[in-house]
């Protein structure tokens, strides 16, 4: 149990960071874990804190895509089904593997979100050598199942891993985006469920604190998407992971 400080500390990090990438529409969780852990949450309580946070904002996040018309339900669920597999694999190897490596495997998932973010996404109609294919779908179910580990593992839902690959084999950007959050949510909640049962000692008000702030800093990043310019935002976001990735690489070294 933390002291009072310390979870409004919690609270008001959580809630600036999620309200900043919620304006960009990229999720907060992969860049929040490392920052709890540097003040001393142990790594599997962080991972999981991170996958309960994606659950609850990705929830609504499905619910209004899918009335859009914009999930991909089967093409999702090729991704989906070896994700959910493995993602409590990668939880119970999280939570039994020495700390300095999970750092160094979530810097390397930093260094790709980065490339992510600087790249930008898909273009609306590009060109797909995937579509409709059964090469498409094998590769879903390939990188669905690495997705599910090392969101299992890192505490990061898988998204940003799918992403790219759903873009070869879909053209829309906007179902692209939504099937990727439609596979992360329920890739993030089997790995939650996990950790549930292979954590002891959970604090639940730290998860309450969090989800306080999440939810907050999601409504507050959809007040203001529309009243800032997202490249600035998108810069900030970069900065705000660099600066992370910065501090786990020196302690590392």
């Amino acid at each position: 149990m933390y002291s009072f400080s310390f979870y409004f500390v919690i609270f008001v990090i959580t809630w600036a960071i999620s309200t900043v990438f919620a304006i960009a529409g990229v999720g907060a969780a992969n860049t929040l874990i490392p920052i709890y852990y540097s003040m001393g949450i142990p790594f599997p309580i962080a991972a999981a804190t991170g996958l309960l946070l994606n659950v609850f904002s990705l929830s609504t996040a499905t619910v209004n895509n899918a009335r859009r018309g914009r999930v991909l339900w089967k093409l999702g669920t090729v991704f989906l089904i070896p994700a959910v597999i493995m993602a409590p694999i990668g939880a119970y190897v999280g939570i039994h593997t020495p700390r300095k490596v999970l750092l160094w495997v979530f810097a390397a998932f930093l260094v790709y979100t980065l490339y992510s973010l600087v790249k930008g996404r898909v273009k609306e109609e590009s060109a797909s050598r995937f579509y409709g294919s059964i090469r498409g779908y094998m590769l879903g179910v390939l990188v669905g199942a690495i997705a599910g580990f090392l969101g299992g593992l890192l505490g990061v839902g898988g998204g940003l891993i799918i992403l790219p690959v759903l873009a070869l084999i879909e053209r829309d950007a906007k179902k692209v985006s939504a099937t990727a959050g439609y596979v992360a949510l329920f890739s993030s909640a089997s790995g939650f469920t996990s950790y549930l049962f292979l954590l002891r000692g959970i604090d639940y008000r730290l998860w309450v604190v969090v989800l306080i702030g999440g939810v907050l800093g999601g409504f507050c990043g959809s007040y203001l998407m529309n009243r800032m310019r997202t490249l600035y935002v998108k810069y900030a976001i970069v900065s705000i992971i660099t600066l992370v990735l910065a501090k786990i690489l020196v302690d590392l070294v």
